[in-house]
Formats: C-alpha cells, sequence, structure tokens
C-alpha cells in the first residue's frame, strides 16, 4: 500500500493543493471587494452583512457543485460572465480551511518519512507546513491558482534555503531527483492508459455504483462511509478489498493510538484512489 502511495505521491500532492480551494472562502477584502463589484452593476442594492450571508451560503456549497444559475440566484438578475469570473477564488484572495492545510502537511511528513527512509530536518512537518504556507499566501509575484508539483519544489527549496542555507542543499536535491523521476514515471503512465483502447475490467450493478460514489463522497470528506447496500455483503473481489479498507479506516478515524493516526490520511488516499478506479475501468 505505501508502494502505492508513494508511486502517486507527487501527483496526489499536486492534487490535494489545489484541492485546498474546494472549501474555501473569499478572504474579508474579497468579500468586500464582490460587495462593490455587485453594487457597481446593480446586482444588489442592500447591507454588505446581508450580502456576506449570501456569498457565505454560494461558497457553503462543494466547488464541484457551485453553477452560475446558483450566483445568479443570489442577486436581483444573472450575472454576466466576467462578474462570475470574479467570484473564482485563487490562493491570494482565499481562507483556505487550517485544519486541511495540518492534514496535509502530516499526510505529505509521513509519507515521504516511511517512503524516503529518513528523519531529516527538510521533509520534517515544520518545513512542509512552511512550504505550503508559502504557497497558499503566495507572495505577489508566484502562482495563486493551477500549482503543479513542480510549483510545490520550488516553494520548497526557497523555505530550505531561507532556513538552512546551502547546508542540505545535496541531501534536498536527491530527494528532488527521485520525485521528479516518480512524477515522470506516473504522467508517462497516464498517458498510455490514455493512447490505449479502453476495455472494462469490472462490471457493476447501478446499487454497486451508487455504493462506490457515496463512499467516494464520503471519504473525501472525512466523513463516515456508507455500509454495503446489500446485507450479504461484497462478493466482487475489488469490492470485498474496498470493504476491508474501508473497515480498517473506520478503525484509524476513531482511534488515538498514534501509530493507528499516523497512517489515517494513507489509507483515505488508498480508498478514493480504489474508488476512482473502479468507476474508470467499469463497463459502461
Amino acid at each position: 500500500m505505501i508502494k502505492e502511495l508513494w508511486h502517486s505521491f507527487p501527483h496526489d500532492l499536486e492534487r490535494k493543493i489545489n484541492g485546498l480551494l474546494d472549501d474555501a472562502e473569499p478572504t474579508p477584502a474579497k468579500a468586500f471587494q464582490l460587495y462593490k463589484t455587485c453594487q457597481r452593476e446593480e446586482l444588489w442594492k442592500d447591507t454588505f452583512e446581508k450580502f456576506s450571508e449570501r456569498l457565505n451560503s454560494y461558497f457553503a456549497m462543494p466547488r464541484a457543485d457551485r453553477h452560475k444559475s446558483d450566483l445568479d440566484a443570489l442577486f436581483e438578475r444573472p450575472v454576466d460572465s466576467v462578474t462570475y469570473d470574479e467570484f473564482q477564488l485563487n490562493f491570494r484572495n482565499a481562507l483556505v480551511n487550517g485544519q486541511e492545510v495540518q492534514n496535509l502537511v502530516s499526510w505529505a511528513h509521513n509519507l515521504m518519512r516511511v517512503s524516503l527512509k529518513t528523519t531529516s530536518v527538510i521533509i520534517s512537518s515544520d518545513v512542509i507546513s512552511k512550504t505550503l504556507n508559502y504557497i497558499t499566501h503566495p507572495p505577489l509575484f508566484e502562482k495563486a491558482q493551477d500549482i503543479t508539483f513542480e510549483d510545490f519544489c520550488d516553494a520548497w527549496k526557497k523555505i530550505v534555503f531561507n532556513l538552512f542555507g546551502k547546508n542540505h542543499e545535496a541531501e534536498l536535491e536527491k530527494i528532488l531527483n527521485e520525485l521528479h523521476w516518480l512524477n515522470t514515471q506516473f504522467k508517462q503512465a497516464e498517458e498510455s492508459a490514455a493512447r490505449a483502447p479502453f476495455f472494462p475490467t469490472i462490471y457493476l450493478t447501478q446499487t454497486e455504483i451508487d455504493w462506490i460514489s457515496a463512499v467516494e463522497a464520503a471519504v473525501t470528506k472525512s466523513a463516515p462511509a456508507p455500509r454495503f447496500p446489500l446485507s450479504r455483503g461484497a462478493e466482487k473481489q475489488r469490492l470485498v478489498e474496498l470493504e476491508r479498507a474501508l473497515r480498517l479506516y473506520k478503525v484509524v478515524q476513531t482511534s488515538k493510538l498514534p501509530e493507528f493516526i499516523q497512517h489515517r490520511e494513507n489509507i483515505r488516499v488508498t480508498i478514493l484512489d480504489r474508488c476512482s478506479s473502479l468507476l474508470k475501468e467499469r463497463a459502461r
């Protein structure tokens, strides 16, 4: 399991960093700027306090479920495309969830520590946390969205240099070379899969599809996942394995033992990966 997670680490890290914007809210400055824009466009005539309530209800929806029609319903008339684009958040004008950032720090630190077999200070929670803070609070000259794994590496190198100078330069380059190689291998595998003709690897009933989708949605939010809907349990091998992973996840979700807690995020990512693969590879 750890080997699989490490192989996709650069890809998963990139996805997780950009995913921090999924549940983000606008900063107070961004909220006020949106308020003034909507006033100027005669979309809103009431107070900023009431505007903030509407804004909060919009950003409370999962990012993937937000549509222009949802925004139109909050105002006196539909917004135009230019105004709608102003409601798209980036790391410069968004408040990301601090707990989600810490979860990401813990996941990255533990996976690197186990996979690289090192406790070096350059992969410490503090260094990873400072790196993510640099990315999620970018200076004016840095990117504020569509973060790539290379952007993470650049930020990481800056933090390590600012903290330690060139003391760990060779060690960091060695780790970065391995990570860049993993990233290249993963992308090449994805490109090969995209070129290959599609053949379903599993046949799923609608009940099974609905359950996998519900599991994916629940685990994405770190919420309790639903049990398999049939009393006899899953019978197909890949679904049986998913059930096992869910039982283990349930244990580590509620456990306070450090040896369980440190694997919580790894198991969560594995479940999401298996759900994604099942839904992607099923017969249509």
